[in-house]
């Protein structure tokens, strides 16, 4: 089995995502590549995400 590349499994899955009308920003994209490259936790994406949802003003 070849060894796929974090870059290669994030192209796959955006394309994965964009067949079923799921469309990612640049700020998102480099979101999913800190998660797949383990700078960033689990917990911390959700947080992420949370804020990004729901911005306090």
């Amino acid at each position: 089995m070849p060894n796929v590349t974090t870059e290669k499994a994030v192209q796959n899955q955006v394309a994965s995502a964009k067949m079923e009308g799921i469309r990612f920003n640049s700020e998102a994209l480099n979101l999913i590549r800190k998660y797949a490259d383990n700078e960033i936790s689990h917990e911390e994406l959700v947080e992420i995400v949370a804020q990004m949802c729901n911005p306090i003003s």
